[in-house]
Protein backbone atom coordinates (compact mmCIF):
# COMPACT_ATOMS: atom_id res chain seq x y z
CA UNK A 1 0.00 0.00 0.00
CA UNK A 2 2.88 2.32 1.06
CA UNK A 3 4.17 2.18 -2.78
CA UNK A 4 0.91 2.97 -3.97
CA UNK A 5 0.33 6.57 -1.48
CA UNK A 6 2.19 9.36 -3.97
CA UNK A 7 -0.17 8.39 -6.86
CA UNK A 8 -3.79 8.14 -4.59
CA UNK A 9 -2.79 11.32 -3.32
CA UNK A 10 -2.51 12.96 -6.67
CA UNK A 11 -5.57 11.73 -8.14
CA UNK A 12 -7.03 13.02 -4.38
CA UNK A 13 -5.58 15.99 -5.13
CA UNK A 14 -6.73 16.88 -8.24
CA UNK A 15 -10.63 15.45 -7.35
CA UNK A 16 -10.40 18.02 -4.25
CA UNK A 17 -9.55 20.99 -6.55
CA UNK A 18 -12.03 20.10 -9.49
CA UNK A 19 -14.99 20.35 -6.49
CA UNK A 20 -13.19 23.49 -4.70
CA UNK A 21 -14.18 24.66 -8.34
CA UNK A 22 -17.46 23.67 -8.84
CA UNK A 23 -18.50 24.77 -5.40
CA UNK A 24 -16.79 28.29 -5.46
CA UNK A 25 -18.37 28.60 -9.56
CA UNK A 26 -20.99 26.63 -9.06
CA UNK A 27 -20.30 24.38 -11.98
CA UNK A 28 -21.20 20.86 -12.20
CA UNK A 29 -18.21 18.99 -11.56
CA UNK A 30 -18.48 16.82 -14.60
CA UNK A 31 -18.54 20.24 -17.06
CA UNK A 32 -15.17 21.29 -15.37
CA UNK A 33 -12.06 21.01 -18.24
CA UNK A 34 -8.87 19.66 -16.27
CA UNK A 35 -6.11 21.28 -18.48
CA UNK A 36 -3.36 20.79 -15.46
CA UNK A 37 -1.46 17.32 -15.75
CA UNK A 38 -0.83 16.75 -19.56
CA UNK A 39 -3.39 13.66 -19.78
CA UNK A 40 -4.59 12.69 -23.00
CA UNK A 41 -7.39 14.43 -24.09
CA UNK A 42 -7.77 13.69 -28.00
CA UNK A 43 -8.03 10.38 -28.30
CA UNK A 44 -11.86 9.09 -28.17
CA UNK A 45 -12.60 7.36 -24.80
CA UNK A 46 -14.90 5.30 -26.72
CA UNK A 47 -12.00 3.74 -28.96
CA UNK A 48 -10.50 3.01 -25.97
CA UNK A 49 -13.67 1.09 -23.86
CA UNK A 50 -14.51 -0.49 -27.48
CA UNK A 51 -10.85 -2.15 -27.56
CA UNK A 52 -11.14 -3.19 -23.50
CA UNK A 53 -14.23 -4.21 -23.74
CA UNK A 54 -13.48 -6.41 -26.99
CA UNK A 55 -10.46 -8.01 -25.12
CA UNK A 56 -12.64 -8.81 -21.80
CA UNK A 57 -14.73 -11.14 -23.98
CA UNK A 58 -11.55 -12.71 -25.36
CA UNK A 59 -10.65 -13.74 -22.08
CA UNK A 60 -11.48 -16.72 -19.77
CA UNK A 61 -12.05 -15.18 -16.12
CA UNK A 62 -10.94 -18.31 -14.33
CA UNK A 63 -7.51 -17.57 -16.67
CA UNK A 64 -5.00 -15.56 -13.87
CA UNK A 65 -2.73 -15.56 -16.64
CA UNK A 66 -4.69 -15.83 -20.03
CA UNK A 67 -1.02 -14.37 -21.67
CA UNK A 68 2.14 -14.39 -20.37
CA UNK A 69 4.82 -11.40 -20.11
CA UNK A 70 7.09 -12.90 -22.77
CA UNK A 71 4.46 -11.91 -25.96
CA UNK A 72 4.13 -8.23 -23.91
CA UNK A 73 7.89 -7.88 -24.04
CA UNK A 74 8.13 -9.36 -27.70
CA UNK A 75 5.23 -6.80 -28.80
CA UNK A 76 7.46 -3.73 -27.03
CA UNK A 77 10.39 -5.08 -29.10
CA UNK A 78 9.21 -5.27 -32.58
CA UNK A 79 7.49 -2.05 -31.89
CA UNK A 80 10.17 -0.17 -30.49
CA UNK A 81 12.95 -2.04 -32.43
CA UNK A 82 14.88 -2.62 -29.35
CA UNK A 83 15.73 -6.04 -28.74
CA UNK A 84 13.77 -8.09 -26.18
CA UNK A 85 16.68 -8.38 -24.02
CA UNK A 86 16.99 -4.65 -23.10
CA UNK A 87 13.13 -4.40 -22.16
CA UNK A 88 11.66 -4.71 -18.05
CA UNK A 89 7.80 -3.91 -17.89
CA UNK A 90 6.57 -1.98 -15.08
CA UNK A 91 3.10 -1.28 -13.42
CA UNK A 92 3.52 2.77 -13.78
CA UNK A 93 6.51 4.63 -14.68
CA UNK A 94 6.73 5.87 -11.41
CA UNK A 95 7.01 2.41 -9.66
CA UNK A 96 10.15 2.08 -12.32
CA UNK A 97 12.02 5.13 -11.34
CA UNK A 98 11.65 4.18 -7.76
CA UNK A 99 13.30 0.90 -8.16
CA UNK A 100 15.67 1.96 -10.16
CA UNK A 101 17.07 4.55 -7.61
CA UNK A 102 16.30 1.70 -4.91
CA UNK A 103 18.83 -0.41 -7.07
CA UNK A 104 21.47 1.84 -7.36
CA UNK A 105 21.08 4.16 -4.35
CA UNK A 106 21.24 4.28 -0.54
CA UNK A 107 19.95 6.64 1.89
CA UNK A 108 21.39 9.90 1.79
CA UNK A 109 22.84 9.94 -1.48
CA UNK A 110 22.62 13.09 -3.90
CA UNK A 111 20.61 12.22 -6.69
CA UNK A 112 20.67 15.25 -9.72
CA UNK A 113 16.95 16.58 -10.84
CA UNK A 114 16.61 19.48 -13.20
CA UNK A 115 14.37 22.88 -12.09
CA UNK A 116 12.48 22.86 -12.88
CA UNK A 117 11.13 18.83 -13.04
CA UNK A 118 8.05 16.53 -11.95
CA UNK A 119 7.03 17.37 -8.70
CA UNK A 120 6.67 13.74 -8.43
CA UNK A 121 10.65 13.43 -9.09
CA UNK A 122 10.62 15.39 -5.55
CA UNK A 123 8.58 12.49 -3.95
CA UNK A 124 10.19 9.67 -5.27
CA UNK A 125 14.11 11.12 -4.00
CA UNK A 126 12.42 12.49 -0.49
CA UNK A 127 10.70 8.93 0.17
CA UNK A 128 13.53 7.02 -0.48
CA UNK A 129 15.29 9.36 1.59
CA UNK A 130 17.83 10.37 -0.81
CA UNK A 131 18.72 14.25 -1.26
CA UNK A 132 18.27 16.26 -4.03
CA UNK A 133 20.60 18.05 -5.82
CA UNK A 134 18.81 20.58 -8.57
CA UNK A 135 20.63 22.03 -11.41
CA UNK A 136 18.71 25.10 -13.17
CA UNK A 137 18.08 25.12 -17.08
CA UNK A 138 18.90 27.70 -18.96
CA UNK A 139 16.93 31.20 -18.91
CA UNK A 140 15.50 29.65 -22.16
CA UNK A 141 14.69 25.99 -20.42
CA UNK A 142 17.76 24.42 -22.83
CA UNK A 143 19.72 21.91 -20.75
CA UNK A 144 22.50 22.86 -18.77
CA UNK A 145 24.98 20.60 -19.64
CA UNK A 146 28.60 21.70 -18.00
CA UNK A 147 26.52 22.56 -14.95
CA UNK A 148 25.00 19.00 -14.79
CA UNK A 149 28.54 17.29 -15.27
CA UNK A 150 30.14 19.42 -12.80
CA UNK A 151 27.54 18.93 -10.40
CA UNK A 152 27.54 15.04 -10.56
CA UNK A 153 31.88 15.34 -9.91
CA UNK A 154 31.23 17.69 -7.27
CA UNK A 155 28.36 16.40 -5.25
CA UNK A 156 29.49 12.80 -5.86
CA UNK A 157 26.19 12.53 -7.33
CA UNK A 158 25.11 8.64 -7.73
CA UNK A 159 22.15 9.10 -9.85
CA UNK A 160 20.58 11.77 -12.44
CA UNK A 161 16.81 12.23 -13.05
CA UNK A 162 15.57 13.80 -16.12
CA UNK A 163 12.50 13.92 -17.92
CA UNK A 164 12.55 14.77 -21.89
CA UNK A 165 10.44 16.11 -23.55
CA UNK A 166 10.44 17.77 -20.40
CA UNK A 167 7.68 18.94 -18.00
CA UNK A 168 6.50 21.48 -17.66
CA UNK A 169 8.08 23.42 -19.94
CA UNK A 170 7.48 21.14 -23.01
CA UNK A 171 10.44 21.06 -24.81
CA UNK A 172 12.55 18.01 -25.67
CA UNK A 173 16.30 18.52 -25.21
CA UNK A 174 18.58 18.74 -27.47
CA UNK A 175 20.00 15.42 -28.78
CA UNK A 176 23.77 16.76 -28.94
CA UNK A 177 23.65 17.73 -25.17
CA UNK A 178 21.96 14.79 -24.15
CA UNK A 179 24.62 12.61 -25.60
CA UNK A 180 27.38 14.23 -24.63
CA UNK A 181 25.75 14.18 -21.14
CA UNK A 182 25.95 10.47 -21.25
CA UNK A 183 28.65 10.21 -22.86
CA UNK A 184 31.09 12.39 -20.47
CA UNK A 185 29.38 10.99 -17.31
CA UNK A 186 29.48 6.99 -15.68
CA UNK A 187 26.62 7.51 -13.21
CA UNK A 188 23.23 6.25 -14.19
CA UNK A 189 20.86 8.34 -16.39
CA UNK A 190 17.13 7.68 -15.87
CA UNK A 191 15.23 9.75 -18.81
CA UNK A 192 11.55 9.83 -18.42
CA UNK A 193 10.06 10.18 -22.00
CA UNK A 194 6.42 10.09 -21.26
CA UNK A 195 5.76 12.43 -23.99
CA UNK A 196 8.22 10.97 -26.78
CA UNK A 197 5.92 10.36 -29.06
CA UNK A 198 4.98 14.06 -29.20
CA UNK A 199 8.91 14.72 -29.60
CA UNK A 200 11.50 14.58 -32.22
CA UNK A 201 13.41 11.59 -31.43
CA UNK A 202 13.87 8.78 -28.68
CA UNK A 203 17.01 7.83 -26.61
CA UNK A 204 15.80 3.86 -26.92
CA UNK A 205 17.37 3.10 -30.04
CA UNK A 206 21.02 3.73 -28.41
CA UNK A 207 20.98 1.65 -24.78
CA UNK A 208 22.35 -1.11 -25.83
CA UNK A 209 25.73 1.13 -26.26
CA UNK A 210 25.72 2.55 -22.93
CA UNK A 211 25.21 0.75 -19.34
CA UNK A 212 24.71 4.18 -17.47
CA UNK A 213 21.43 4.83 -19.98
CA UNK A 214 17.81 4.21 -18.52
CA UNK A 215 14.44 4.94 -20.35
CA UNK A 216 11.21 4.89 -19.35
CA UNK A 217 7.89 5.46 -21.28
CA UNK A 218 4.61 4.47 -20.66
CA UNK A 219 1.09 4.37 -22.31
CA UNK A 220 -1.03 7.20 -20.99
CA UNK A 221 -0.11 10.64 -22.55
CA UNK A 222 -0.10 9.71 -26.37
CA UNK A 223 -2.13 6.30 -26.52
CA UNK A 224 -4.51 7.33 -23.79
CA UNK A 225 -5.13 4.49 -21.92
CA UNK A 226 -3.88 5.90 -18.46
CA UNK A 227 -6.77 3.54 -16.55
CA UNK A 228 -4.78 1.01 -17.52
CA UNK A 229 -1.37 1.55 -15.83
CA UNK A 230 1.58 0.19 -17.72
CA UNK A 231 4.71 1.52 -18.38
CA UNK A 232 8.54 0.00 -19.61
CA UNK A 233 12.22 0.38 -19.13
CA UNK A 234 14.77 0.66 -21.63
CA UNK A 235 18.11 -0.37 -20.83
CA UNK A 236 21.30 -2.34 -21.79
CA UNK A 237 21.10 -6.22 -21.50
CA UNK A 238 23.20 -6.14 -18.42
CA UNK A 239 21.40 -3.61 -16.85
CA UNK A 240 17.50 -5.66 -17.64
CA UNK A 241 19.73 -8.79 -16.29
CA UNK A 242 21.05 -7.54 -12.88
CA UNK A 243 17.38 -5.89 -12.42
CA UNK A 244 16.24 -9.21 -12.64
CA UNK A 245 18.08 -10.96 -10.21
CA UNK A 246 17.30 -8.38 -7.88
CA UNK A 247 13.70 -7.51 -8.13
CA UNK A 248 10.62 -10.15 -9.32
CA UNK A 249 8.71 -9.08 -12.10
CA UNK A 250 5.42 -6.75 -11.34
CA UNK A 251 2.29 -8.76 -11.73
CA UNK A 252 0.71 -6.28 -14.17
CA UNK A 253 -3.02 -6.79 -14.55
CA UNK A 254 -3.19 -9.14 -17.39
CA UNK A 255 -6.27 -6.75 -19.17
CA UNK A 256 -3.88 -4.15 -18.70
CA UNK A 257 -1.38 -6.05 -20.72
CA UNK A 258 -3.74 -6.96 -23.89
CA UNK A 259 -5.06 -3.61 -24.47
CA UNK A 260 -1.22 -2.27 -24.57
CA UNK A 261 -0.31 -5.60 -27.40
CA UNK A 262 -3.78 -4.59 -29.28
CA UNK A 263 -2.75 -1.39 -29.64
CA UNK A 264 1.49 -1.92 -30.87
CA UNK A 265 -0.79 -4.75 -33.35
CA UNK A 266 -3.04 -1.92 -34.51
CA UNK A 267 -1.40 1.40 -34.02
CA UNK A 268 -2.76 2.95 -37.22
CA UNK A 269 -5.73 4.63 -35.66
CA UNK A 270 -3.77 5.84 -32.82
CA UNK A 271 -0.98 6.78 -35.12
CA UNK A 272 -3.66 8.93 -37.02
CA UNK A 273 -4.99 10.82 -33.99
CA UNK A 274 -1.42 12.01 -32.90
CA UNK A 275 -0.52 13.21 -36.31
CA UNK A 276 -4.18 15.12 -36.14
CA UNK A 277 -3.20 16.31 -32.65
CA UNK A 278 0.22 17.25 -33.81
CA UNK A 279 -1.00 19.62 -36.40
CA UNK A 280 -3.87 20.72 -34.16
CA UNK A 281 -0.82 21.80 -31.63
CA UNK A 282 0.69 23.81 -34.15
CA UNK A 283 -2.47 25.98 -35.24
CA UNK A 284 -3.09 26.22 -31.58
CA UNK A 285 0.78 27.52 -30.72
CA UNK A 286 0.44 30.26 -33.65
CA UNK A 287 -2.18 31.82 -32.58
CA UNK A 288 -1.60 31.62 -28.96
CA UNK A 289 1.96 33.28 -30.49
CA UNK A 290 -0.10 36.45 -31.65
CA UNK A 291 -1.42 37.37 -28.15
CA UNK A 292 0.12 40.42 -26.44
CA UNK A 293 1.41 39.84 -23.04
CA UNK A 294 2.35 36.06 -23.49
CA UNK A 295 5.43 34.34 -24.51
CA UNK A 296 4.61 31.04 -25.13
CA UNK A 297 7.26 28.40 -25.54
CA UNK A 298 7.52 25.82 -28.42
CA UNK A 299 6.71 22.51 -27.12
CA UNK A 300 7.35 18.91 -28.19
CA UNK A 301 4.68 17.59 -25.69
CA UNK A 302 0.79 17.42 -25.46
CA UNK A 303 1.03 20.68 -23.46
CA UNK A 304 2.45 24.42 -23.67
CA UNK A 305 4.13 26.54 -21.52
CA UNK A 306 3.40 30.15 -21.30
CA UNK A 307 5.00 33.29 -19.08
CA UNK A 308 2.63 36.40 -18.86
CA UNK A 309 4.03 39.98 -17.80
CA UNK A 310 2.31 40.13 -14.39
CA UNK A 311 0.87 37.22 -12.11
CA UNK A 312 -0.87 34.77 -13.54
CA UNK A 313 -3.59 34.29 -10.61
CA UNK A 314 -6.54 36.61 -11.99
CA UNK A 315 -6.10 34.47 -15.44
CA UNK A 316 -6.31 31.33 -13.38
CA UNK A 317 -9.23 32.13 -11.45
CA UNK A 318 -11.10 33.58 -14.53
CA UNK A 319 -10.53 30.44 -16.62
CA UNK A 320 -11.58 28.11 -13.32
CA UNK A 321 -14.66 31.02 -12.87
CA UNK A 322 -15.23 29.26 -16.71
CA UNK A 323 -14.57 25.94 -15.81
CA UNK A 324 -11.28 25.15 -17.61
CA UNK A 325 -8.42 24.18 -15.11
CA UNK A 326 -4.91 24.67 -15.54
CA UNK A 327 -1.18 24.38 -13.98
CA UNK A 328 -0.39 27.47 -12.30
CA UNK A 329 3.46 26.99 -9.97
CA UNK A 330 2.67 29.12 -7.08
CA UNK A 331 3.01 26.34 -4.90
CA UNK A 332 4.32 23.40 -6.90
CA UNK A 333 7.31 24.84 -8.36
CA UNK A 334 10.00 26.70 -7.36
CA UNK A 335 11.51 28.40 -9.93
CA UNK A 336 11.94 32.04 -12.12
CA UNK A 337 9.23 33.89 -12.56
CA UNK A 338 6.58 30.59 -11.38
CA UNK A 339 4.30 33.78 -10.21
CA UNK A 340 3.92 34.39 -13.82
CA UNK A 341 3.77 30.92 -15.98
CA UNK A 342 1.05 29.08 -16.63
CA UNK A 343 0.85 25.36 -18.38
CA UNK A 344 -2.52 24.15 -21.00
CA UNK A 345 -2.81 20.79 -21.87
CA UNK A 346 -3.86 20.75 -25.59
CA UNK A 347 -6.67 18.55 -26.53
CA UNK A 348 -9.46 18.62 -29.61
CA UNK A 349 -9.95 21.59 -31.24
CA UNK A 350 -13.09 22.55 -29.69
CA UNK A 351 -11.23 22.14 -25.71
CA UNK A 352 -8.29 24.29 -27.40
CA UNK A 353 -10.94 26.63 -28.90
CA UNK A 354 -12.56 27.06 -25.13
CA UNK A 355 -9.49 27.77 -23.93
CA UNK A 356 -8.13 30.33 -26.37
CA UNK A 357 -11.66 32.52 -26.27
CA UNK A 358 -11.68 32.47 -22.39
CA UNK A 359 -8.08 33.20 -22.59
CA UNK A 360 -8.53 36.10 -24.86
CA UNK A 361 -11.49 37.57 -22.73
CA UNK A 362 -9.83 37.57 -19.67
CA UNK A 363 -6.17 39.17 -21.50
CA UNK A 364 -8.64 42.03 -23.13
CA UNK A 365 -10.06 42.50 -19.57
CA UNK A 366 -6.55 43.02 -17.39
CA UNK A 367 -5.62 44.88 -20.81
CA UNK A 368 -8.66 47.63 -20.34
CA UNK A 369 -8.60 47.69 -16.58
CA UNK A 370 -4.96 48.94 -16.48
CA UNK A 371 -5.51 51.84 -19.33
Amino acid sequence: MKDNISSTLYGISRLMKKKQIASKYNIPLDQIIDLSAGDNLFIPPKLIRNLAINEIKRVDPRDRYPIDYSSFIEEISRFTNVAKKCIYPGISHITLIEKLLRFYTEQRDKVIVLNPEKDIFSRIIKKLMLKQIPVYLFDDYKLNTDDIIEKASSEQAKAILISSPHYPTGNQFSEDRMLSMINELNIPIIVDESYVEFGKYSLTNIVSNYNNLHVIRNFSKAWGIGAFSLAYLVANENVITKMKQVYMVEEIPPIHILVAINIFRNPYKFVELIQLFLQERKRVYEYLKLLNGVKVFKTDSNFIFMQFEHNTQPIFEYLCSKGILVQNFDKLLDFKNKEKSLLVTLGTNTINDKFIINLVEVLEAISQSST
